[in-house]
């Protein structure tokens, strides 16, 4: 599939508009700041045509100013501007594997992010059971999609944002969901989209990245105490050296990433929202 975010959204507008953004796109940066101007009333979603990073979406309406070099990087790596209304919801991650034009949901994350200026930063993914309700809604809303696009059987992802029962898909590809995603269905003892069903996990897991706001050499990192007494916590994934150059974080990157896993979610989503209120606070020191 076209890695276009305009083809991709008249595609899935074609096969089933309700699961689509309702999109404009603009070549014109003029012509896209006056829109933004007669819509200054409502939060709007912003994503380049192309994009070779993650996290490329810009949010902006009241209260969300939109920096300049933000915009300018619209158009960075060709192409349009798309831009919709921001729909309320939760994203997710839904992966699976197309068997004889069926989609089979191997593996479903419910996605937690940080507001950061025109940014959204996503900072942890928690696994979604198989039999959970959310899980039955996203394999009967995609299958048509999934049946339409797919070249044979094979692996397909998709990124959607969940409110009830409104489904709107950001966007899909017919191939192995990236790390970390396969490596936390390791965690979980299920063999995701390497499988053909969905699997009871081995409780709950999730990655927590926690971001750098100021580019620097770091100093210290405050909280890890606490973090590593947290019922849920079971190891570092990512724990930069004190004394070396860090980077400020604007996308799905990070400065330390934690592993969680605990048996019960009411456990891990307790921690989760702790390490959420640490993160917004600020745990790296650098100058």
């Amino acid at each position: 599939m076209t890695n276009s975010k305009v083809v991709q959204h008249e595609t899935i507008r074609k096969i089933d508009a309700q699961l689509a953004f309702d999109t404009v796109y603009f070549s014109d940066r003029q012509a896209l700041e006056r829109y933004l101007t007669d819509a200054a009333g409502s939060l709007k979603v912003l994503r380049p045509e192309f994009s070779t990073d993650t996290g490329s979406a810009l949010f902006t309406g009241p209260g969300r100013p939109l920096p300049q070099a933000e915009l300018d990087g619209l158009w960075r790596e060709g192409g349009r501007a798309v831009v919709h209304d921001h729909v309320p919801g939760t994203p997710h991650f839904a992966n699976g594997v197309m068997v004889d034009g069926r989609l089979h949901l191997t593996d479903i994350w419910r996605c937690y992010l940080l507001d950061e200026g025109p940014h959204s930063l996503l900072t942890s993914v928690v696994n979604v059971l198989p039999g959970a309700p959310e899980a039955e809604l996203l394999r009967e809303r995609l299958q048509p999609l999934a049946a339409a696009t797919a070249d044979g059987d094979g692996p397909v992802c998709f990124e959607v944002v969940l409110n009830g029962d409104q489904v709107k898909v950001v966007k899909f590809a017919h191939r192995v969901a990236g790390e970390p995603l396969p490596e936390l269905c390791g965690f979980l003892g299920v063999a995701g989209q390497s499988g053909r069903e969905a699997e009871t996990p081995d409780g709950f897991v999730a990655d927590y990245a926690f971001k750098v706001r100021r580019s620097g050499i770091l100093r210290a990192i405050t909280g890890l105490d606490e973090v590593r007494r947290l019922p849920s916590y079971r190891q570092d994934l990512l724990l930069p050296t004190l004394g070396s150059p860090i980077e400020r974080t604007l996308d799905e990157g990070a400065g330390v990433i934690v592993l969680l896993k605990h048996a019960d979610e009411s456990v891990l989503l307790r921690d989760l929202a702790f390490l959420q209120e640490l993160n917004r606070s600020g745990v790296f020191v650098v100058d």
